[in-house]
């Protein structure tokens, strides 16, 4: 009897310390760059803008001002990569458009990186893009 419950003691010490070194993740990664992503797809840059740092939004928002002209073809990833431990992630997103009055196709690269922000203890923290964007012609 005394055996068991040592052992039970000892795995629920194991479990807890196990959880206690975890980062929260807040809401997934995954879902949020993907809604990233669309915003930029469809032409949301005030959306998009949402996801940045508030010094990083204007110039977000600067860089796409000729949008009446702006036609977006696709908007993917090349990469994306999420590191748990660190509460970081990385990702190159690749912007196919075209600026008219011409119809060629061109493509605009942004290496993201992002990160957790905490927002307390109480609550989950929310993923974060923590560059600005490069120029965009």
């Amino acid at each position: 009897m005394r055996k068991n419950s040592i052992l039970m003691v000892l795995s629920a010490l194991i479990v807890l310390t196990g959880c206690a070194n975890k980062i929260d993740l807040g809401p997934g990664y995954e879902n949020l760059s993907q809604n990233f992503l669309q915003a930029m797809r469809w032409k949301d840059f005030q959306g998009a803008a949402s996801y940045l740092k508030d010094g990083d939004r204007q110039k977000l928002l600067v860089s796409f001002d000729k949008s009446e002209d702006l036609h977006i073809v696709d908007a993917e990833y090349q990469y994306s990569r999420l590191n748990k431990k660190k509460g970081t992630a990385e990702s190159e997103l690749i912007l196919k458009y075209y600026l008219l009055p011409s119809t060629r196709v061109k493509n605009w690269e942004w290496k993201i990186d992002w990160a957790l922000i905490p927002v307390d203890t109480k609550q989950r923290g929310s993923w974060q893009v923590q560059n600005a964007p490069p120029p965009f012609p």
